[in-house]
């Protein structure tokens, strides 16, 4: 059975990932939405992978899976160590504003999901 432990940033003490140690004694970083960021490694080296990552994958733009419509871009709203909520963008992601978020079409989606890709 893996052993998962949540990584809090050194210098501020923020939640940005998990990192699962290895049968072998090594170390798998894992973002905020659960995703295998490395193969495994040193702690430290881990470490360095999610305070590199930091929480800027909350100010990215996204694509979600939605059956039937495809791929649509969204703006991630809320993650916590469960689930990650997404809303639709209204001009399709390209202009960085509050206001482009259509909050009345948020969606909740379990973590992990691969619904919810970035979006290039």
């Amino acid at each position: 059975m893996a052993t998962i432990f949540e990584h809090l940033r050194s210098d501020d003490g923020e939640h940005v990932g998990y990192i699962e140690i290895t049968e072998d004694d090594a170390f798998i970083p894992y973002d905020l939405l659960r995703r295998r960021r490395g193969e495994p490694m040193d702690l430290d080296e881990a470490e360095a992978v999610l305070d590199a990552i930091g929480l800027r994958l909350l100010a990215e733009d996204w694509l979600l899976l939605v059956p039937g419509e495809g791929e649509v871009p969204v703006r991630i709203q809320e993650v916590t160590r469960d689930a990650v909520t997404v809303a639709r963008t209204l001009d399709g992601g390209s202009i960085h504003v509050a206001k482009t978020v259509d909050l009345t079409t948020t969606t909740r989606l379990d973590l992990p999901t691969d619904r919810l890709q970035p979006r290039l």
